[in-house]
């Protein structure tokens, strides 16, 4: 595997652990309308910073699994039933298979990949595949997904994810790469079924005292309300 591990050391504020168990993923997602991505390419405390993201109350997480110390904080935080962990950035079958025997509920790949989705179905994971194109959408249905990763959304546009509804309107797409906080409005408005956030959110090195973490809390808190905000509105005008 790609990722070693890293033990965490960081005390911040729990999450609420109160809320009921997450649905299905794809309930989640219609229900929250946002995803975060923790990508830390020089490692850290990555336990820490999923721990400091769901206190701001996301609910689902992508833990990219080339991340050091990605397989430690996947494992630890599977058991959590507040929230829904994934991998990310998924390229190997044996990867899926890890993720799988360490409780992780949805695989992400950067592209669409037929043997990904197929061992996720088979081990019971949703697969999210990457597509940028209506034959990729094609592919990626007739193998079994129900979840579609747009990417990469911030050089597509939003205007690229309306005409795909065109043909695609039944269709769950999650917008991924590029999207910042104070976009991620539009993309649901246009239809997006959720919108996947990285560093803007998570930001690009771990958590590295209560002050750093406590800034991530802030941002996912921020994100939250946005994407209610946003799914408030598109619900009103439907």
């Amino acid at each position: 595997m790609r990722a070693g591990p890293v033990t965490s050391n960081l005390t911040s504020t729990p999450g609420d652990v109160d809320r009921p168990p997450p649905n299905t993923l794809r309930e989640e997602l219609g229900r929250t309308g946002i995803m975060a991505i923790l990508r830390y390419r020089q490692g850290g405390d990555v336990a820490g910073a999923i721990e400091a993201v769901a206190a701001g109350g996301v609910t689902v997480l992508e833990v990219t699994v080339e991340t050091p110390g990605a397989w430690e904080a996947i494992s630890g935080a599977t058991g959590r039933t507040d929230l829904i962990i994934g991998g990310g950035t998924v390229t190997e079958v044996a990867e899926v298979e890890q993720l799988a025997a360490l409780g992780a509920r949805f695989v992400v790949s950067p592209g669409f990949d037929e043997r990904i989705v197929a061992a996720a179905l088979d081990l019971g994971l949703d697969p999210l595949p990457g597509v940028a194109s209506a034959s990729e959408v094609l592919a990626a249905r007739r193998a079994g997904s129900q979840l579609f990763k747009l990417f990469p959304a911030g050089a597509l546009g939003v205007r690229y994810l309306a005409e795909m509804r065109g043909p695609f309107n039944n269709e769950c797409f999650v917008p991924t790469g590029g999207i910042s906080i104070n976009g991620l409005g539009e993309w649901l408005r246009a239809g997006a079924v959720a919108v996947a956030i990285g560093s803007d959110l998570t930001g690009t090195q771990t958590p590295r005292d209560l002050a750093t973490a406590n800034a991530v809390t802030e941002r996912a808190s921020r994100a939250v309300a946005a994407a209610r905000s946003a799914l408030e509105e598109r619900a009103e005008r439907a």
